[in-house]
């Protein structure tokens, strides 16, 4: 089996990429914010918010995913993919193991997705992002969030 080589962006690489595909959040309201300090020790995360809402992006696998989280303030996460209709979500897991994109692509993609298909969540709406959002895990909670 052949080894795929892993170009892992530099923090800057990561921060400017999500700074840049996600610039659009600012016509909803959205502004770059510190995650809160509970949730704060990781590097690779950037965190919109706009009134109740957050994207937070974040950097994982050692340089190859990028995950997109909606979180609400009143303890409610949806990753950004449930925002998309199924037949418009990405090929299978088993084709994405074949040649994953890498992060900064990953990143990409998940802002193109967002900005097409959550446009009612950016804006205010919530209706179908609590159909089916989730409470937050224990360890993202805290009494002041």
């Amino acid at each position: 089996m052949k080894e795929r080589i892993i170009n892992a962006p530099t923090l800057r690489e990561f921060v400017e990429t999500v700074r840049d595909a996600f610039a659009f959040l600012r016509q909803f309201g959205f502004s770059e914010v510190y995650p809160p300090s509970h949730r704060g020790d990781e590097s690779f995360q950037v965190w919109f918010r706009a009134d109740q809402r957050f994207v937070i992006v974040k950097g994982e696998g050692h340089g190859t995913t990028a995950t997109v989280m909606l979180e609400h303030e009143d303890g409610l996460e949806l990753p950004e993919i449930y925002m998309v209709p199924p037949e418009h979500r990405p090929q299978t897991r088993a084709e994405r193991r074949k040649l994953p994109p890498g992060q900064l692509e990953q990143v990409r993609e998940a802002a193109r997705r967002l900005e097409e298909y959550g446009a009612d969540f950016l804006a205010g709406d919530t209706r179908r992002f609590l159909e089916s959002a989730r409470p937050l895990p224990p360890y993202k909670r805290s009494p002041a969030y």
